[in-house]
């Protein structure tokens, strides 16, 4: 898992939750790719619910409420700087779900059930990197956290899933870079640790960068299990990590590369955090790789996303200029308060729609589609939810 694709991500953040939907496969609105107008979003704090329409683009969007996190320790407490920088240097905090231009959209997930994604790194989102890479490319150092609460039962599911596999630890791989990961207990929480470095320096090496992440892991295990994350119960059933396999015909019928379901063609992966966080939710994702022939790697090449309730992500990126608030889109079916966006740049387009609150992500690669602007919203007609 840690020697591929563009989405090396934290041991499976994004690349292990793979999930099928029919939502991929069905017949959907029809994208008209009309841009309508500017206008003014107001930024939402996390931990301030809303409920109060929003102006965004040509009509007034109703985003809905944010999850409140009002009691949560933020990133910064949870994912010490220091220690992190100590692991890949020059590693800062980066807000992924709000701000990168690029994201899994599984990223939301863990906060809605009240969990935490956080990330310190270099700047370059995990979608963005390029393995093994060539000079120029965008390459992402970091470190990642997920937490879970409530998670033990979740993790003894993964576990016995991928008892033998698992990465712990550290190792170098073959694209010049060590990897860490981990997953530990933190209280009633599931915490999962991960990092990426170079291999660019003397102290690159798996054996040197090991006892920096052992006293990050430490840390952030007594953070996690002395804060709200650590303490909270789940009473409902067993945990669902289900993972199911998404129909590629509707992203290859728009794609000038044949994708397949990922992360890996033909293969399955254990169950993780966001996995079991996408379940509680009823939420929904697909990941669709392709083989790099140049490289020999598998990359990712489209994402599809659906998070009940989550029009807050779109407001948060929109406020913080992730989402080009002047590519509002007209789509079939939209209704008084939805609206849809397309943003667009040299590497990816991604289509953002919030349907009665509820929030629906499309990303596809221009490496996958030449034309990527015209083969997105093709994509999205295709599909059945937004």
């Amino acid at each position: 898992m840690h020697m591929i694709t563009r989405a090396v991500v934290s041991a499976g953040i994004v690349l292990g939750t793979v999930v099928s939907v029919a939502a991929c496969a069905a017949d959907g609105p029809t994208a008209t790719g009309t841009d309508a107008g500017t206008g003014t979003s107001a930024s939402t704090d996390r931990s301030t619910p809303t409920s109060t329409p929003t102006r965004s683009g040509a009509g007034t969007v109703d985003f809905g409420p944010a999850p409140d996190v009002s009691g949560a320790p933020a990133c910064s407490s949870l994912l010490p700087e220091d220690l992190a920088a100590a692991v890949v240097p020059g590693a800062r905090p980066v807000d992924l779900l709000g701000e990168a231009a690029h994201v899994a959209g599984t990223e939301a997930f863990l906060v809605a059930v009240g969990g935490a994604s956080c990330t310190a790194s270099d700047g370059v989102a995990p979608l963005d990197d390029q393995v093994p890479g060539r000079r120029g490319d965008p390459v992402f150092e970091g470190v990642q956290l997920t937490v879970l609460p409530a998670g033990l039962d979740a993790l003894a599911e993964h576990r016995e899933f991928d008892a033998v596999s698992a990465l712990e630890g550290c190792s170098a791989s073959d694209s010049a870079r060590v990897y860490c990961a981990t997953d530990a207990r933190a209280g009633s929480a599931w915490v999962t640790l991960s990092a990426t470095r170079l291999q660019d320096d003397a102290d690159a090496v798996p054996e040197r960068v090991q006892p920096a992440f052992d006293a990050l892991l430490a840390a952030v295990v007594d953070r996690v299990s002395a804060s709200s994350l650590g303490t909270a119960d789940d009473d409902r059933a067993d945990p669902d990590g289900s993972i199911t396999r998404c129909d590629a015909d509707n992203v290859n019928a728009v794609a000038d590369t044949t994708l397949a379901v990922g992360p890996f063609p033909n293969s399955s992966t254990a169950p993780e955090p966001t996995d079991f966080a996408r379940n509680r939710v009823g939420a929904e994702s697909c990941v669709f790789v392709s083989d790099d022939q140049e490289t020999g790697h598998v990359r990712t090449g489209a994402i599809y996303t659906h998070l009940p309730e989550g029009g807050w992500v779109a407001e948060q990126r929109i406020a913080a200029g992730a989402i080009d608030r002047s590519g509002r889109i007209d789509l079939d079916g939209l209704g008084a308060g939805d609206g849809a966006w397309r943003t667009c740049d040299e590497r990816a387009c991604s289509v953002d729609v919030v349907r009665d609150g509820d929030w629906t992500h499309w990303v596809l690669f221009t490496e996958d589609a030449a034309d990527t602007a015209t083969a997105i919203g093709s994509w999205v007609e295709r599909s059945s939810r937004v």
